[in-house]
């Protein structure tokens, strides 16, 4: 990835940062969409130069979210769904719920 495709990246994606580590020849990157990223301000994926140089915009943003963006799902009389699709109505039920250990 050059430098201009870079730049066309952060402008498309702006809630992802990016840092320029000279030193440690890296880049750092923070998707503040993400709450591990919120939670955590000091927190930061670290690329490589060379890695970046051979990197294409889907593999960035993989690297960056990687391990960090998780759907929850849940089970309701047999079927699985999504919570990221449920109205907000929905959402304060699945919070109000007690779970027990039997």
């Amino acid at each position: 990835m050059t430098s201009q495709e870079l730049n066309k990246f952060l402008d498309t994606n702006k809630s992802i940062e990016c840092s320029d580590h000279e030193e440690a020849e890296q880049l750092c990157f923070r998707n503040k969409a993400l709450a591990w990223y919120k939670n955590n301000p000091e927190s930061s994926t670290a690329i490589k130069y060379w890695k970046m140089e051979q990197m294409s915009e889907p593999e960035l943003m993989e690297e960056i979210n990687r391990g960090l963006h998780v759907e929850g799902i849940t089970r309701i009389t047999g079927y699985f769904t999504k919570i990221s699709s449920w109205n907000p109505g929905k959402l304060a039920e699945l919070h109000d719920r007690r779970k027990f250990n039997i």
